[in-house]
């Protein structure tokens, strides 16, 4: 582990940006972000959530626990990114990318059934 001398914990991390990778981040944000709105849609309309954690956060800090789960999550992921070379980080962020797709097409199938 390396400080400010640009390691892989340095601050910022100096990591250049892929093509991929940036598509990836792309899928990665506007997926988190449909997650959050279409969560938030349906507790509001009663459903339940189906994820034990984000239950917890919710019930804890009522809807607005769903973002702080996934900002949390978000954190974790581009720590993760930024620590692990390639292929580790790419596999980071598709395979966020894939889950957070899969929950926001589950959310939407739900929705557009009520």
């Amino acid at each position: 582990m390396s400080g400010v001398d640009g390691g892989p914990w340095s601050f910022p991390p100096e990591r250049p940006l892929s093509e991929s990778h940036a598509v990836l981040w792309s899928v990665v944000i506007l997926a988190s972000i449909f997650d959050v709105v279409t969560t938030m849609v349906g507790l509001g309309l009663g459903l339940a959530e189906g994820n034990a954690v984000a239950r917890a956060f919710v019930a804890t800090y009522g809807t607005t626990g769903i973002g702080l789960l996934k900002f949390s999550a978000l954190v974790v992921v581009a720590v993760a990114w930024a620590a692990f070379e390639d292929p580790r980080s790419t596999a980071v962020l598709a395979g966020f990318a894939v889950v957070s797709l899969v929950v926001v097409a589950l959310n939407a199938v739900t929705l557009a059934g009520l």
